[in-house]
């Protein structure tokens, strides 16, 4: 460390960006890589959608020599995805934890992601050495408090909705900014060298930021923004140069080429919000630290506005194009490119073919302050604290303004009215719960109305044909010893008949028959193609062989004969029986039947969708929207208080 002058105030360059480290943003190796060049421009970095461990360790391997060797990294990790937080600094770290907010987002929102980040804000403690003694020559400690968060996002313009109470996740920003306000109650100070830094995803004029200003203030806390409104030059602005600095300070625009992009995630998915907004914000406390000029800062354009009013603010970084990205063209497209021109692709580029391949570091743009923190003249045993415990006791709470208490008003009511509505949601997803489990009874209750049904079926027809068969055996042998062969073959037809009229008339199909290859050897064209007709059970072969039959048993007069008219009448049936014999494959079948949304698939699968979609919506309503009503309840309870 070297010597450091013996001043009222020790500079501090602090930064807060959000990096873009979602999974699926672009050039993301590049810009990492370029990011980490720029780490020695600033003593503190508070970064967010740091959410891949490989990125972060990219960077800093990326990083120069003396910023490996000197600065401390730290990322905080939480739940599935992480929350993206992360902190650079070039001091030590005395203390550091991560705290998640209760309420999340929405779990069937999957493509927005925010639920399964578990977002939250990091709170890291770091020793500033100051110098001390009466030469200035002795180094001390005085202790920072930084926090810094990331807010779930906007996937709706707001200006094109009906109302701004119909945007989707701003009770969830509200709560998790009343989260975050507690959580800096509870772990610093009013008299605490307080940053806070972040993407909050809304804008300082918003619901959200206002409401933990007033939380904030209402406990003693004095917290100043780094950057002023765009909407204060922005209305004042006399020409087309007062209104381009203006709109500088925008630190989502439209101007970064990745917003601009056909091809962005977000425009894919018409997940877009209001653009250009100032969302990314730094605040500080006072009278620990003053906002001071910035003037050595690199990553800053020339045209932006360093002062405002005469006085100093925040700058808006990295906004140049500067990480330089080739197009690869493919493979096919580089064989066809030769083929046409006779030439390679690559090389030879022009000046104005490599701008084209710039890229900025982000989809958001960086917002840094010079912040001059005070020197406290107390003991080298870096006490954070300028007011004993005792006076800050006494100092009376500040009273709300109106503008205050009307913002307070506006958030209660909007609050309450969207508990109500959590809880109209959980009646819901019980019903669909309850729905879906008397789905599942209810289609296993017909399944088995219909197994039983087949089953009563399929027993008849057996009955049936048992039936058919004793009988047919009965007049068969009866017809036979009254030696009456034409007789007994008519009798097995006419019980054949009744069977197939029997089928027809309980199954609903006519029964179809099939050919015995026995038959067409000796039948001809008279059975061929009767698979699947309806016809009616006579058979001139049959007749033909009853008849020779019956003659054979009227010569007969001897036990011979009598046994011969009995086999030649067996014999008639067996042939009977094999060229018109019925298609018992499709009988089966016609038995089994069942209407479409009865079968094994169809079932199947209505009973799977209707189990999972019952245990999801039971779980969403009874965990995740309770657990959400219950948090903001008592977040009512604590803002009715002030």
């Amino acid at each position: 460390m070297t010597h450091m002058p013996m001043t009222d105030e020790v500079p501090l360059r602090v930064a807060t960006f959000n990096l873009w480290g979602i999974f699926n943003s672009k050039m993301r190796e590049a810009r990492m890589k370029v990011f980490a060049t720029k780490i020695r421009n600033y003593d503190i970095i508070l970064l967010q959608e740091q959410f891949s461990p490989a990125d972060f360790d990219l960077i800093r391997h990326s990083a120069p020599p003396e910023v490996q060797e000197s600065y401390y990294f730290r990322r905080f990790r939480s739940s599935f995805y992480g929350s993206g937080c992360a902190v650079i600094s070039r001091y030590p770290v005395k203390q550091a934890f991560f705290h998640t907010y209760p309420l999340q987002g929405y779990p069937e929102m999957v493509l927005h992601g925010d639920f399964f980040a578990n977002k939250g804000a990091a709170m890291v403690r770091v020793d500033v050495p100051v110098p001390g003694g009466e030469n200035g020559d002795a180094v001390t400690l005085q202790e920072v408090t930084l926090y810094t968060t990331h807010l779930v996002a906007i996937y709706q313009k707001v200006s094109q909705l009906s109302s701004w109470k119909r945007e989707r996740y701003l009770p969830y920003r509200i709560s998790q900014v009343i989260s975050f306000a507690n959580l800096i109650m509870s772990t610093s100070r009013p008299t605490d060298r307080v940053i806070i830094g972040g993407d909050f995803n809304c804008s300082q004029r918003s619901l959200e930021v206002q409401m933990m200003l007033i939380l904030l203030r209402k406990h003693g806390y004095d917290l100043h923004a780094v950057l002023p409104t765009p909407r204060a030059l922005l209305d004042t602005a006399t020409n087309e140069v007062e209104r381009d600095r203006g709109l500088r300070l925008f630190t989502f625009s439209n101007r970064n080429a990745f917003n601009t992009m056909s091809s962005s995630y977000f425009k894919l998915l018409k997940l877009e919000a209001d653009i250009p907004s100032q969302i990314d914000h730094m605040f500080f406390s006072r009278p620990a630290f003053a906002l001071r000029e910035f003037a050595s800062c690199p990553d800053v354009e020339e045209a932006y506005p360093r002062q405002v009013n005469g006085a100093p603010i925040g700058l808006v970084i990295f906004t140049r194009n500067e990480v330089y990205v080739p197009a690869h063209p493919s493979w096919w497209g580089s064989v066809w490119h030769q083929l046409l021109t006779g030439r390679r692709t690559g090389g030879g580029k022009t000046v104005a073919d490599a701008s084209a391949d710039l890229y900025p570091l982000s989809d958001h743009y960086g917002v840094a302050a010079m912040l001059g923190m005070r020197i406290d003249e107390v003991e080298p045993t870096a006490s954070p604290v300028t007011l004993s415990a005792a006076k800050l006791a006494a100092t009376p709470s500040p009273t709300l303004t109106a503008d205050e208490l009307k913002v307070l008003e506006t958030v209660l009511e909007y609050l309450e009215s969207y508990v109500a509505k959590l809880r109209s949601q959980i009646r819901t997803t019980r019903f669909m719960a309850a729905s879906s489990v008397l789905i599942v009874l209810t289609n296993l209750w017909v399944l088995h109305r219909l197994t039983v049904k087949e089953e009563s079926r399929t027993a008849a027809m057996l009955e049936q044909m048992y039936n058919i068969a004793a009988v047919s055996a009965r007049e068969a042998a009866r017809l036979t010893k009254q030696q009456k062969p034409a007789a007994s073959l008519q009798g097995v037809k006419a019980q054949l008949t009744a069977a197939a009229g029997w089928v027809t008339r309980h199954v609903h199909i006519p029964l179809p028959y099939v050919s015995s290859p026995s038959s067409s050897s000796h039948g001809g064209a008279a059975t061929e193609g009767r698979r699947g007709v309806k016809m009616p059970l006579t058979s001139d072969s049959a007749d033909a062989a009853a008849a020779g039959t019956a003659g054979v048993g009227a010569r007969a007069g001897t036990r011979q004969e009598e046994e011969d008219a009995a086999s030649a009448v067996a014999a008639a049936v067996r042939a009977f029986a094999e060229e018109d014999r019925p298609d018992f494959a499709a009988i089966a079948e016609a038995l089994a039947l069942r209407p479409l949304w009865a079968t094994t698939w169809v079932s199947s699968a209505l009973n799977i969708a209707a189990s999972v979609g019952g245990t999801a919506a039971f779980a969403i309503g009874m965990f995740q929207r309770a657990g959400n009503a219950n948090v903001l309840e008592e977040q009512v309870q604590q803002l009715r208080l002030l």
